[in-house]
């Protein structure tokens, strides 16, 4: 097996080698990639030698950074390898990398800090997250956590803060316990999707506060705000004083107390679109509607047919 990576780095060397002696003579100076994409496989049985190639693995992959110099990197696996940004950074050359997709990985440290000095848009599908107490990127615009969760000796910890000053597009697809905290004050669109399964509803009440600044916000799957807003002593719903663009997508918007729709009108004074897509409305919101009429453009899908006839633009 060792021997089958060291023939396929010598030939990726030889390949990518010609290219740098096309391009500009041969001169020895790393060729910068556009984009470096490694999809890892596992093979039947790997468990007994898994070990000796995944250093190998590490070493080549490092070799290519180092030579190479990508501004996109993706790393797609099948099995449970370890990527480290911030480590790959200590021993790599990561000083041109902009984009990092990273998919079915084992991921710890953080995102890339003062070693990734130019990294902007960062995605994570399906990966086991290892982020410590407090996460810094002063670069980073967009970022994606799709299914992620928290790595398994990290769940008694306090939830991790990203810090990302910059950011100003965020995803999140939630599956599972454990949701980050985010101080991103430059955010102008958010979109979260909760699937029900072991999310925790205090977790998503608190993300939901986090998103005060955004201009554009999308929820997906969200429960009746007051069954998500469950601790005594939790606080209010936030102004959403930017807010000009809403979408509720199958969510709950019931609720005898706590009304997710109504807090959101009366909470974001400069609200100018609204869509409402197969969500649960309450039997009577009379007020809400009214409401609803004297936003400039607002569009009504119900969740049952006679529930409410759709209100178009």
């Amino acid at each position: 097996e060792l021997e089958e990576w060291a023939r396929f780095d010598d030939f990726a060397d030889s390949l990518l080698l010609l290219e740098l002696d096309r391009r500009d003579g041969g001169d020895g100076l790393p060729l910068d990639l556009d984009s470096l994409r490694l999809h890892v496989v596992d093979h039947l049985q790997a468990s007994r030698r898994r070990l000796p190639l995944h250093i190998k693995w590490l070493e080549w992959v490092h070799g290519c950074l180092d030579r190479y110099r990508p501004a996109a990197l993706e790393i797609q696996s099948s099995y449970d390898i370890t990527v480290d940004l911030r480590l790959m950074g200590f021993r790599s050359d990561l000083s041109r990398l902009k984009t990092a997709r990273l998919t079915g990985i084992l991921h710890s440290g953080g995102l890339g800090d003062s070693v990734c000095p130019q990294l902007e848009h960062v995605e994570f599908t399906s990966c086991a997250i290892g982020f410590g107490e407090v996460v810094t990127s002063p670069t980073l615009k967009k970022l994606v956590m799709d299914r992620c969760w928290r790595r398994g000796d990290m769940k008694q910890r306090a939830p991790p803060l990203v810090d990302a000053p910059a950011l100003t597009s965020l995803r999140l697809v939630l599956e599972f316990q454990g949701i980050w905290v985010f101080r991103t004050p430059s955010l102008v669109e958010a979109s979260v999707r909760s699937t029900r399964r072991w999310v925790g509803r205090a977790d998503e009440y608190q993300l939901l506060c986090n998103l005060y600044n955004v201009t554009r916000l999308e929820l997906s799957g969200f429960l009746a705000l007051e069954k998500i807003r469950m601790k005594r002593g939790h606080q209010d719903l936030p102004k959403f004083h930017n807010l000009t663009t809403l979408l509720l997508d199958e969510c709950d918007l019931t609720g005898e107390v706590y009304n997710m729709l109504e807090l959101f009108l009366n909470n974001a004074p400069n609200l100018e679109k609204l869509t409402l897509q197969n969500c649960k409305l309450p039997q009577d919101w009379t007020e809400s509607k009214k409401m609803c009429l004297n936003l400039k453009f607002r569009e009504i899908n119900c969740h049952k047919e006679g529930d409410l006839q759709q209100v178009d633009h």
